[in-house]
C-alpha cells in the first residue's frame, strides 16, 4: 500500500490542466498556419502561457524532491540541487503522457527487441559478429585481455587489488552484506568500544565515524592487510561532499585515495545533479565537461587534501620506507569512480605518476575531449550489463525514444506484454521482422528527438558524455544454455577492451542492477582468473567465401577451456567456413 501511494503521488501532475489548455492552444496555432513554433526546451521564444505551464511543472517536481529528501535539511546546496534536479526531470518527462504500467510494458518490449536484434545480427552474413557476450558483439577484431602474458596478468592483478580498496570505503554496511555471519562476528573485537582500555598513541585521523569505529574496523577487514597503513579517513557526507580515505599501500608502493559510492540520500542528490559543466582546471577548457555533481565532489576532496595537507603527510610519514617516492593511485566505485576520475584530472599536473581505477563509473561523466586525455592514466572496469556506465542524460533521452517507439508499435494489451516476459506465461516470437522494423524507426526517433504524438514539439537533447579512460569490460559466457531448465549453467568470465562510445545504449536485463553492486564486481573480477587462457590463438572466420556464413566459435574456442579452463558442453555451431586466416582474434 505504501508503494502504491508513493507511485500515485509521484505520477500525479498538478500542472495537468494547464498542459491540456496549452495543447489546445498549440493545435489552434498549428491549424492557423502560424509561424510560431516550439523547437527546443531551451528556446526562450515562448508566450506567457507556455512559460507559466513550464514553471508550474518544474515547481511540482521541485516539491516532490523536497518531500522525498526531507531528511536532508534545508541547506543552500540542497535547495540549489533540488532546483537543478527538478528542471532536469521536468524537461525529461515534459509532455509525455505515460503511466507506470506503460513504462513497465515498454521495458519488457525493449528487452524483447534487443534480444531479437542480437539474434538477427548473429544470423546475418553482412557482418563479422559471431557471438554476443553480455550484450557485447564479439568479432575477429575483439581485443581480449591477455592473462597468459606476465604484463597482462600483472595489470589485471593490480585492478583486482585496488577493487578491494574501493569496496573498503563503504564501511560496515557493505562488510555485513558481503560477509557471512561468522565473518561479521569477527569484526567485534576490532571495534573501539572493545579496546577502550588499550593505549594506542599512533591512531590515524578519522572524521565522523560512529562511536565504536565500525567503518574503520570494517575497512581493515576488507582491505588487503599486508603492509596497509591508514593515514586519514572521513565519513562526512553532504550534497557534493562524499566520504573518502587516504592510505599507504606499502606492497604496491603507492598512496591510495579511495572514494565512496552512493550510500545515502545525499549521495543520490549528487548523482541526480547530472548536467554538464566545465572541469575547473588551472587552465579552463570549455570543451572539457564533467558531471556537475561529481565535479563538485572532486573539488571538495581536492580542497580537503590541500587545507589539511593530507597528501604531504602521507608522502612524508615514513622516510625509511621511501614514501616520498610513492605513486598516487585514485580508486572508487560508481559515484566514487566518477569523482575519482575527475579528481585525477585535477591532480594530474601536480602528480605526473598518478593513476586511477574507476569501477562501474557513470556513463554521463566526461565529454570526449576529456576522455581522450584520460586514456593514459585512467582504467575503467564494467561488469556485464551494468546500467550505470550506460546511463546519462543523453543515453536516457535515447532510451526514452526507444520506450515510446516500443509502446507505440505494440498491438497487444499491456497485461499480455508483461505476462510474456515470464517463461511460464508465454514466449517471445519475432513476427515478420519486427525487430528489424523497430531498429529502423529507432534511429529516426533518436535523431529528431521529437515528441511521440506531436512532431512540432522537440524534446530536450543534451550533449553526450562518456565513461572515463580506457574501459575493460568483464563479460559472461554461458556455454550450455540448453540445460537452463535442468540446472543453472556456470558462466565463464572473460575481459574485453572496449571503446567508450560503445556504452550508448541501456541493455534491459534482470542483472542490470545486480552487476553494479561493488561486492559483485569484485567477485566477477576474481572469477576471470579461473579462465586465464582467453588469449590463446583461434582460427579467424574466413571472409573470402561469399556463400558461407561465418560460424560462431564454440565455448572451448572462445574461452580456451581446451587448454586450462573449465570444461563445458559447447553449443551446436553453425556451418564451418572453408578456410581460416592465420591471424588470431586476440591482440
Amino acid at each position: 500500500m505504501v508503494s502504491v501511494v508513493i507511485t500515485v503521488w509521484c505520477t500525479f501532475d498538478a500542472a495537468g490542466r494547464s498542459w491540456v489548455k496549452m495543447k489546445r492552444y498549440q493545435r489552434s496555432m498549428r491549424d492557423s498556419h502560424s509561424k510560431f513554433q516550439y523547437r527546443r526546451s531551451g528556446n526562450r521564444n515562448r508566450n506567457w502561457r507556455h512559460r507559466k505551464v513550464l514553471r508550474a511543472y518544474q515547481d511540482s517536481w521541485d516539491h516532490r524532491c523536497r518531500l522525498l529528501f526531507c531528511c536532508m535539511g534545508k541547506s543552500d546546496d540542497a535547495r540549489n540541487s533540488f532546483s537543478d534536479i527538478a528542471r532536469l526531470l521536468s524537461e525529461f518527462f515534459r509532455d509525455l503522457d505515460v503511466v507506470p504500467s506503460d513504462v513497465v510494458a515498454g521495458l519488457v518490449l525493449l528487452r524483447k527487441y534487443q534480444k531479437l536484434n542480437r539474434q538477427e545480427i548473429v544470423k546475418s552474413t553482412k557482418n563479422e559478429v559471431y557471438e554476443f557476450l553480455s550484450g557485447v558483439p564479439v568479432t575477429p577484431s575483439t581485443r581480449f585481455l591477455q592473462l597468459s602474458s606476465l604484463e597482462g596478468r600483472a595489470e589485471f592483478e593490480k585492478i583486482v587489488h585496488y577493487m578491494r580498496f574501493a569496496l573498503a570505503i563503504y564501511g560496515w554496511p557493505m562488510f555485513v552484506v558481503s560477509s557471512t555471519t561468522a565473518e561479521a562476528c569477527r569484526l567485534c573485537p576490532m571495534l573501539r568500544c572493545w579496546k577502550c582500555c588499550s593505549t594506542q598513541t599512533s591512531e590515524p585521523e578519522v572524521v565522523e565515524d560512529n562511536c565504536c569505529g565500525c567503518n574503520v574496523a570494517a575497512m581493515r577487514r576488507m582491505v588487503p592487510a599486508e603492509e596497509f597503513e591508514l593515514v586519514y579517513a572521513t565519513y562526512h557526507v553532504d550534497v557534493g561532499e562524499t566520504p573518502f580515505f587516504v592510505a599507504l599501500d606499502h606492497k604496491k608502493r603507492a598512496v591510495v585515495i579511495s572514494i565512496r559510492g552512493t550510500l545515502s540520500m545525499k549521495d543520490v542528490v549528487t548523482d541526480l545533479n547530472a548536467e554538464s559543466e566545465p572541469i575547473p582546471m588551472d587552465e579552463t577548457r570549455e570543451d572539457w565537461l564533467g558531471h556537475k555533481g561529481m565535479v563538485s565532489a572532486a573539488e571538495y576532496i581536492r580542497r580537503k587534501l590541500r587545507e589539511d595537507n593530507i597528501l604531504t603527510r602521507a608522502l612524508t610519514s615514513d622516510p625509511t620506507r621511501g614514501t616520498q617516492s610513492y605513486d598516487l593511485v585514485l580508486v572508487g566505485h560508481s559515484l566514487g569512480a566518477g569523482t575519482a576520475a575527475i579528481l585525477a584530472i585535477l591532480l594530474k599536473q601536480q602528480h605526473p605518476n598518478l593513476s586511477c581505477f574507476a569501477y562501474s563509473p557513470p556513463g554521463g561523466l566526461l565529454s570526449m575531449p576529456a576522455v581522450e586525455y584520460t586514456r593514459s592514466f585512467i582504467t575503467s572496469v564494467v561488469v556485464g550489463k551494468d546500467v550505470v556506465p550506460r546511463i546519462g542524460l543523453h543515453q536516457m533521452e535515447a532510451m526514452r525514444a526507444d520506450l515510446i517507439n516500443a509502446i507505440q508499435r505494440s498491438k497487444d494489451p499491456k497485461w499480455k506484454t508483461i505476462g510474456a516476459s515470464v517463461r511460464c506465461c508465454g514466449a517471445w516470437e519475432d513476427s515478420g521482422g519486427e525487430a528489424e522494423e523497430f531498429s529502423t524507426t529507432r534511429a529516426a526517433m533518436r535523431d529528431h528527438a521529437s515528441h511521440p504524438s506531436d512532431s512540432s514539439i522537440a524534446l530536450t537533447v543534451h550533449q553526450p558524455l562518456y565513461p572515463p579512460g580506457r574501459i575493460l569490460h568483464v563479460v559472461r559466457n554461458h556455454p550450455n544454455k540448453r540445460s537452463h531448465w535442468l540446472a543453472r549453467p556456470t558462466p565463464v568470465y572473460q575481459a574485453i577492451w572496449r571503446d567508450n562510445r560503445e556504452f550508448d545504449e541501456v541493455l534491459i536485463s534482470p542483472c542490470m542492477i545486480q552487476d553494479h553492486m561493488p561486492d559483485k564486481v569484485l567477485k566477477a573480477l576474481e572469477k576471470v582468473f579461473l579462465n586465464p587462457s582467453t588469449d590463446s590463438p583461434h582460427p579467424r572466420p574466413s571472409t573470402t567465401t561469399t556463400n558461407t556464413q561465418p560460424r560462431a566459435l564454440t565455448h572451448s574456442q572462445v574461452t580456451g577451456a581446451g587448454e586450462s579452463g573449465p570444461q563445458e558442453t559447447p553449443e551446436e555451431p553453425r556451418e564451418q567456413p572453408d578456410q581460416a586466416a592465420e591471424h588470431s582474434i586476440y591482440p
